[in-house]
């Protein structure tokens, strides 16, 4: 064999090495293998024009509304508040009610939520993730209290609203946050390990709103957007279990 020849097989190498590596890291990738994943944005896929790109090859996209820049702290993420910055999305695809037949009936329902730092008490409750809107029009949010702790909520009709507390969650630190709702059961919201739960009257499935999907803003309302940053922010049309949850914390931890 020349020597040409060996070093051309071993470039060849190395490529496919790189490309093995890349499919291991995704095959391995906790957020990419959640059941019931309709979406996962780890903030670092992005187009020129400023679109965030969803990781699960749905195709689902996220448009900035304002300028949310791109950070870096060995993980990437996006700045959300500045002004008028947060995410939105008008697919019908993120419109769930729990019941989707798509998902093995023992594990319907929703979870949302992500990695979130805080960088301001806000005045309001203000939108962590989001396809909520005024009465007759409410769905399902993930939010951040004027007190410094989380919520989450779902309605049964568009009026009616089910919701949950956490306990304190501080600002300037990243935190897991999730919101989890068990059709006829319950609704729970994770704030790094601590779990609350809310077993009263839990509705039979959620309504879906025609209020955009949003990422940093709630309620259709620009007083209400969120002042801080977001990573690995993911949507499954599904229950997940604690422990999943508690897995997906510790493995993504920054």
């Amino acid at each position: 064999m020349s020597l040409e020849t060996a070093f051309e097989i071993g470039q060849a190498g190395l490529q496919i090495k790189r490309i093995a590596d890349i499919l291991s890291a995704s095959q391995k990738d906790i957020f990419v293998r959640l059941p019931g994943l309709l979406a996962y944005f780890p903030m670092g896929i992005r187009r020129e024009n400023g679109i965030v790109g969803d990781h699960t090859g749905s195709g689902l996209i996220l448009s900035q509304t304002g300028v949310c820049p791109t950070g870096y702290d060995g993980n990437s993420f996006l700045h959300l508040g500045d002004g008028v910055n947060y995410l939105q999305s008008s697919y019908v695809a993120f419109g769930l009610t729990g019941l989707e037949t798509w998902i093995t009936s023992s594990m319907r329902g929703l979870t949302i939520g992500g990695w979130f730092m805080i960088d301001s008490t806000p005045s309001l409750n203000s939108g962590l993730v989001s396809k909520d809107g005024i009465v007759t029009n409410r769905g399902y949010a993930l939010w951040y209290t004027p007190g410094g702790a989380g919520g989450f909520s779902v309605s049964s009709n568009g009026s009616a609203w089910f919701s949950v507390n956490s306990g304190s969650i501080p600002t300037g630190q990243w935190r897991f946050i999730v919101g989890r709702f068990t059709p006829s059961t319950e609704l729970a919201i994770f704030a790094d390990g601590d779990k609350s739960v809310n077993t009263t009257a839990i509705p039979s499935s959620n309504n879906v709103p025609t209020q955009t999907f949003e990422i940093g803003r709630y309620f259709n309302d620009d007083n209400r957007i969120i002042h801080g940053k977001a990573r690995d922010v993911f949507v499954c049309a599904a229950a997940l279990s604690d422990a999943l949850i508690e897995e997906i914390r510790v493995t993504s931890t920054p």
